[in-house]
């Protein structure tokens, strides 16, 4: 198995993912820079810069002189934590096609909690998204959204219903920058379960996020109920 021609860096990443789920488990060590390189086709730098990419996906950690270790399962749809990534974009990287189901929206009075996040006062609107993520048509994520109400908005969701809810802010000059996120454990309720088709009560992980602006004004608030058993957030916790 060899990249043709002048890789990139990038292609040389999906291989090397893909030589970590078909071959390696849990902290197992995976071959060296030099054996990669081999089998690929590409220089050490490429390769190189491919693991620095997994690693900061949170899916590798690499210790100088000792090796390279897969992180967590390889069964999850797993990210880095303190990368600020789309459902849409950590679906797409497993190899799965990211859908939206379910999708509700409109504009409403600002909750008194959602209007702290957003530093919202007196009687601002936010527009209010809820949707349903899914990765191959299968339902593993329930979201819902809260952003700054503007003029036009509702008619330009519904028009197109982006799947990217960042490139629908960016067309009323919302752009994130970064997020502050807290992730906590939930067990589902009723509504969720509904949204989720699950069967049962099931632990998920809620990551309750800010997002900001490049000049630190919040322009989005969030809630996302992640499937416990489907995702993986990893986080690189090094000794000082």
């Amino acid at each position: 198995m060899k990249l043709a021609n002048r890789s990139l860096y990038l292609q040389a990443r999906d291989m090397i993912m893909e030589l970590i789920n078909d071959n390696f488990e849990p902290m197992q060590q995976i071959p060296s820079e030099q054996k990669l390189s081999n089998q690929l086709g590409v220089s050490r730098n490429t390769i190189r810069e491919a693991i620095k990419t997994l690693e900061q996906e949170g899916f590798l950690f690499s210790r100088h002189g000792v090796g390279t270790f897969v992180i967590g399962s390889n069964k999850s749809l797993k990210t880095n934590i303190t990368t600020l990534e789309s459902s849409t974009n950590i679906i797409q990287s497993h190899g799965y096609e990211p859908g939206t189901i379910n999708v509700i929206s409109y504009k409403k009075n600002t909750p008194s909690e959602v209007g702290k996040m957003l530093s919202i006062e007196g009687e601002e609107d936010v527009y209010y998204i809820e949707r349903v993520r899914t990765a191959d048509g299968e339902p593993v994520v329930y979201v819902e959204d809260y952003i700054p109400y503007y003029p036009g908005m509702e008619d330009e969701y519904k028009e197109k219903y982006y799947e990217s809810l960042l490139n629908f802010m960016e067309q009323f000059n919302l752009n994130v920058s970064f997020a502050v996120c807290t992730l906590k454990a939930v067990i589902s309720d009723e509504k969720i379960e509904s949204k989720l088709h699950l069967k049962e009560k099931s632990a998920l992980l809620l990551l309750k996020q800010t997002h900001y602006s490049t000049n630190g004004v919040p322009v989005l608030y969030s809630d996302s109920y992640y499937l416990s058993d489907k995702f993986e957030f990893n986080v690189i916790r090094k000794r000082v």
